[in-house]
């Protein structure tokens, strides 16, 4: 009996190298049979993965500098526009409240709501902008946005189970805008970069956090809490407009800065000779590889040439680097995948604590309405906002000095934590409210320190998932944005409006954040085998 390794040989000799070729390049939608051995697999995986390279890789280099930094503060500016007109309902529902004599418990539901709305579309949100590019979902999240705003003010009048309608709408339709920036980003950046991306993408909540803080009440206060709808739905369409008009979901998408044909020809001709250079070179190392044994081989009845294939070949990459079709369940068995969302939980509850219900503790606490407090409002927003925009130049000179990236997502998340939970137990001392926005300040501050820890590691663990992860993570994290409020409209009824408490619950979450981070961050990708 012969061999399997002089078997072979014998149909390796037997057959030209164009036809040796085709046989081991050939897409998979075309091969009439494959093994499923899991050496195979790992033979095809070892096919694609140079050439997805190349092709990204490429993409982003004829994007330029220039075109990586236009994505990034567009992706800035929709975060702004999506987490103010979430967030311009906080100081607004005051007005709403007195108008129409709502109680805790129906301000805590209305801003419930859309954090309920948000929990169900994040994942399919992940899955569509990994299939479909991360620039359409989050369009319909600024479309849904401006109609949300310039509808409240009509549908008021039907009372509190209406407004609560439509912050559900807006939460569903702003669900997959998270992922769809991160999608955005993994494919936009490179590794080196994402520190900085996320540092600058993240300072748009902290911005539109501002805009909603120290705007809405000025404008609610002078001409009407409609009004402050009204404006906010407009500015949100106005950027609506810009972002379709400029953003582009992946490199490839976007057009030359130059309208010569002959040079956007050139350009087309020098990727393609690349590409088929790498697939040769490859070819070569595979024929090699070959007369040892180490490889199996991919039979195939519908082969085409490799010198006429490039194109098809291309479009294969595209739609293997255009993301997954089905959810990635093993993905999720990795435990640094869970230490990623558990931070980003504690982080939510944090964030969104504070975001909601300041504006009502002023009121609460001290006595202030939204337009008497409108510095102490904003001046911890500002705060982060500017702090988070320096974070940004941050990792590159850590990793000059030689600190890893491990280090560096360690450092910058566990500092986080441990300034948070001290602001909060200096809140809980507090008895003024300029000592209490001066902790709500730092607390700001420091919250910036996570866009190069947590923030980062989502895009270090997966590219080809990152939709998919983000979406997960944040509806995961999104619980807790949707319970807090809950939460805390329950614990003021039975507790005779005491904070304290709810204070240092966010206290030890954060203190369990720093332990999460030192012991259960990795920085490396995390790949899961495909059938």
């Amino acid at each position: 009996m012969k061999s399997a390794g002089a078997e072979r040989e014998r149909d390796s000799d037997s057959q030209s190298e164009p036809e040796r070729r085709r046989r081991w390049f050939t897409p998979r939608t075309h091969r009439s049979k494959i093994s499923d051995t899991d050496s195979d697999h790992c033979a095809r995986r070892a096919l694609v993965k140079p050439v997805v390279s190349v092709y990204k890789g490429e993409a982003m280099k004829s994007a330029g500098a220039n075109g990586r930094m236009r994505q990034a503060y567009l992706l800035f500016g929709t975060r702004v526009a999506c987490q103010a007109t979430r967030l311009a309902w906080a100081p607004m529902l005051i007005y709403i409240s007195e108008e129409l004599n709502l109680g805790h418990k129906e301000q805590g539901q209305i801003l419930s709501s859309f954090a309920f709305g948000y929990l169900f579309t994040q994942i399919l949100g992940g899955m569509a902008a990994d299939r479909y590019g991360g620039k359409p979902v989050q369009t319909l999240a600024l479309v849904a946005s401006s109609l949300g705003m310039l509808i409240v003010p009509v549908v008021v009048d039907d009372g509190y189970w209406a407004l609560c309608s439509i912050s559900f709408m807006m939460g569903l339709c702003q669900g997959p805008q998270h992922p769809g920036y991160n999608a955005m980003a993994a494919i936009w950046f490179r590794a080196g970069e994402r520190g900085w991306v996320s540092s600058v993408c993240e300072a748009g909540p902290v911005t539109g956090t501002l805009l909603a803080l120290s705007l809405a009440p000025s404008l609610a206060a002078k001409h009407g809490w409609r009004t402050a709808f009204t404006v906010f739905g407009m500015m949100c369409t106005v950027w609506s407009i810009i972002w379709q008009h400029f953003a582009y979901s992946n490199p490839s998408e976007m057009p030359s800065s130059k309208n010569d044909e002959d040079e956007k020809q050139q350009q087309d001709e020098e990727a393609g000779d690349l590409l088929t250079n790498t697939v040769v070179k490859t070819v070569k190392e595979i024929t090699k590889s070959l007369s040892t044994g180490n490889i199996v081989k991919i039979h195939s009845s519908k082969a085409e040439k490799l010198e006429s294939g490039v194109s098809e070949l291309s479009e294969t990459v595209k739609t293997v680097a255009r993301g997954p079709s089905r959810f990635p369940f093993t993905f999720f068995t990795f435990i640094p995948v869970w230490a990623v969302i558990s931070q980003h939980m504690i982080f939510n509850t944090t964030r969104y604590f504070f975001a909601d219900w300041t504006a009502i503790y002023y009121k609460e606490k001290y006595g202030r309405k939204p337009e008497s407090s409108r510095i102490l409002l904003t001046m911890p927003f500002m705060t982060g906002a500017v702090v988070q925009m320096l974070v940004s130049g941050v990792e590159a000179p850590l990793i000059k000095k030689g600190y890893t990236p491990l280090q560096v997502r360690k450092l910058m998340g566990s500092l986080g934590f441990a300034i948070t939970a001290m602001c909060l137990f200096g809140m809980c001392h507090s008895h003024t409210e300029y000592a209490f926005a001066f902790w709500l300040s730092v607390l700001e501050a420091s919250l910036a320190c996570h866009a190069c820890g947590y923030k980062a590691n989502y895009m270090d663990l997966t590219t080809r998932y990152q939709g998919i992860f983000m979406g997960t993570g944040n509806t995961i994290a999104s619980i807790c944005t949707f319970g807090m409020p809950l939460a805390v409209a329950w614990l003021l009824e039975i507790n005779n409006q005491d904070w304290s408490g709810i204070l240092l619950f966010l206290m030890s979450l954060n203190i369990a954040g720093i332990v999460i981070n030192q012991k259960l961050t990795v920085v490396k990708e995390l790949h899961v085998a495909e059938i």
